[in-house]
């Protein structure tokens, strides 16, 4: 079955729509970006209807050709809409965007456009919280961690949600052994110049002293924290921006 959460007003309106039209032989095109869940729609209203690529005209051809029902992804590769033939089927079809072709037009009875994930907050969220679970099953966390939401990165929708979660959960759970690991693996693969120790000591400062600031929220405090002198501290968080 599919998992499928809805609670943004769009996305509870569009499944609603999708469920009424779902009586009748009528077909649907949804329209969105890369990853903002337009194909998971799709198997939810229809979970039993077969999945094909709009790349592969043939391939949808003879799908149509067999079944009532039927889910076409990247529909715009589609290469000659002339030969598509909807009548008296359940179609429900996704793209990136809407074709400009009147055909198209013909083919379709509702058009519908699916926000992006940081339109639709109340949907990131939820599906955040789904997929931090599924991380942490995966890789092996215990612990009670948690992954603020403004660390979510959304600008790929579910993709980049997913991984920023990944990322941001095994550097959480990362102890001094697995940060020295990584840094090795940085350095081996990345020196090979003739001054790559000032190159590279940002990698050491920048974060500490971002992280002292953020913590202590005082140059003078940290300073003291680190044991140097506040004029250097000030330097170096000039240095770096911060």
């Amino acid at each position: 079955m599919i998992k499928f959460i809805a609670k943004s007003t769009q996305l509870t309106n569009l499944v609603k729509s999708l469920q009424l039209t779902k009586k009748f032989f009528v077909s649907s095109l949804i329209v969105g970006e890369a990853y903002s869940g337009k194909k998971t729609v799709a198997r939810y209203i229809l979970p039993d209807a077969p999945v094909v690529n709009g790349e592969d005209l043939q391939v949808v051809l003879d799908a149509l050709q067999t079944n009532d029902e039927l889910i076409i992804y990247n529909f715009t590769q589609i290469s000659n809409y002339a030969l598509l033939n909807f009548d008296n089927k359940r179609i429900i079809a996704t793209a990136r965007y809407q074709p400009k072709d009147k055909s198209v037009d013909e083919l379709f009875g509702y058009i519908y456009n699916l926000p992006p994930l940081y339109k639709r907050l109340e949907d990131a969220k939820a599906l955040a919280e789904v997929v931090v679970g599924r991380a942490k099953e995966v890789l092996g966390i215990e612990d009670d961690i948690t992954v603020p939401f403004d660390e979510i990165d959304l600008r790929k929708n579910s993709k980049s949600l997913e991984k920023s979660i990944y990322k941001n959960l095994i550097l959480k759970d990362m102890d001094e052994t697995d940060i020295e690991k990584l840094m090795y693996r940085f350095f081996l693969e990345h020196l090979h110049g003739n001054n790559d120790y000032k190159k590279y000591l940002h990698l050491y400062e920048r974060p500490l002293i971002k992280a002292g600031l953020y913590r202590y929220k005082s140059q003078l405090k940290l300073a003291g924290v680190l044991g140097i002198n506040r004029n250097t501290l000030r330097k170096k968080a000039n240095e770096y921006d911060l």
